[in-house]
């Protein structure tokens, strides 16, 4: 038997197994290489159980059924051990396509779940050799992983934990490379400028919704495109670097005791948070304490309208999207300590899980009222894919449920006021991360 490795990339739905790096044992030139050469079957496992999950695969389907079949390939190509393309080699990549069957993580949006995907190819018809007269290469079957590629990880550490204020909480966490990025400020090119070195770096804190929790940092930085933050246009609109700490909430974010959620703007979280935060801060003397930028999603976004109303001088500057921050519930005091933090609120209009009558458009006049000088608000009719990536059956641009408004903040398109206009700073427009960047 024959190994492969997968090779996964995280998009606006999560995880996905996009590429399988076959490790052939023999030459093969991309000539000779097409589609139909390969059958890929897999059955995506409960890691726990090892045994084979129930899930919709198709929207059609009336009932859960198990998930497993074969899988399209779309494109096969000679390349090197880490899936490059090359004319020729001992690797051959099949390109598949985002579909359930290749989806590292699926369940809803309350709760997200891992899986194993089992693959088995086998080889259809016979590869001719490098050099005539050699044997061809036949009967190849590829059933024993030997490892993943995500290069999208690269700078993460998702194996971190400890105890804050008597919490176990695990926790991601991207370090950049800051003297790579210095290289490239010291040395920018024939039509670049040279830019001084950087000494300290910002934090950014991101807080996931209530599926990406449970103690599983892969699960809080891939379940939706947390990664993205510790990609190159986001880096760079933070000042070039910037750490990224991504807690994993042991319960929710919503938790104010019981174990589940709870819509009383309250969390027991968030002594531990501080102490986590503070903690990172102290092991990375590179971090500018002054620039600790916090925000999140959904059950995060709530934290973090509660952790700049409770530690009003520990942040920079603030992001809450989808926030269910229910201003009947707030009281004068709060929403005075809110206002005292730069913060840009995201929110959807057609919102079925966070609906802006009772949370955004509750609170929103009061926190202006309360003093606010720095604070934004960016409204979406719907969100629909921007990348021109997704598309229905009818090849109009998929339209989500509007709750995943972070979507667009991954791609950093969020730039308007409520009133449409864009937001500026000093008379300049700005995006979300740019204006992120600049306190």
């Amino acid at each position: 038997m024959a190994t492969y490795k997968t090779f996964t990339t995280v998009g606006d739905s999560g995880p996905f197994v996009s590429m399988l790096i076959l490790s052939v044992g023999a030459p093969v030139r991309d000539a000779d290489l097409d589609p139909a050469l390969f059958s890929v079957y897999v059955e995506r496992k409960d890691p726990a159980t090892g045994e084979v999950v129930l899930a919709k695969e198709h929207r059609a389907d009336p009932v859960a059924l198990p998930s497993r079949g074969f899988v399209p390939v779309r494109r096969a190509f000679a390349c090197d051990e880490h899936g490059r393309a090359q004319d020729g080699g001992t690797h051959v990549a099949l390109r598949l396509p985002e579909i359930r069957l290749t989806k590292r993580i699926d369940g809803d949006i309350l709760s997200g779940k891992l899986r194993e995907l089992d693959y088995r190819v086998m080889q259809t018809r016979a590869l001719p050799p490098e050099k005539p007269g050699e044997a061809p290469v036949v009967g190849l079957v590829f059933d024993e992983c030997t490892g993943d590629i995500c290069p999208q990880l690269a700078g993460w550490d998702v194996t971190l934990s400890g105890t804050f204020d008597g919490i176990e909480m695990a926790y991601a966490l991207y370090t950049p490379d800051v003297a790579a990025v210095n290289a490239r400020r010291a040395n920018p090119g024939p039509f670049g400028e040279a830019k001084p070195a950087l000494e300290k770096v910002p934090l950014v804190v991101w807080l996931h919704g209530a599926g990406e929790g449970g103690g599983e940092p892969y699960r809080t930085i891939t379940g939706n495109k947390v990664v993205a933050l510790g990609e190159a246009d986001i880096q760079g609109k933070l000042g070039g670097a910037a750490y990224v700490l991504a807690p994993s909430c042991p319960t929710f974010w919503m938790d104010s005791g019981a174990g589940e959620i709870a819509d009383d703007n309250q969390s027991i979280y968030g002594p531990a948070l501080m102490e986590l935060i503070d903690e990172v801060a102290l092991a990375h003397p590179d971090i500018d304490r002054s620039r600790i930028y916090i925000g999140g999603l959904s059950n995060g976004g709530f934290m973090t309208c509660r952790m700049v109303v409770d530690y009003p001088d520990a942040f920079a500057a603030a992001v809450a999207c989808c926030a269910p921050w229910v201003g009947a519930l707030a009281s004068d005091e709060e929403m005075a300590k809110m206002a005292e933090t730069p913060i840009w609120f995201i929110q959807v209009d057609d919102d079925p899980l966070v609906p802006p009558e009772t949370h955004l458009k509750s609170f929103w006049d009061r926190l202006i009222a309360a003093g606010a000088e720095d604070a934004h608000a960016t409204y979406y009719d719907c969100i629909a894919d921007e990348t021109g990536v997704y598309r229905d059956e009818d090849g109009r641009p998929v339209r989500y449920i509007g709750h995943l408004v972070w979507i667009n903040v991954y791609h950093d398109t969020v730039k308007t006021e409520l009133d449409g206009t864009n937001v500026l700073w000093d008379g300049f427009p700005v995006t979300l991360w740019q204006w992120v960047g600049l306190h």
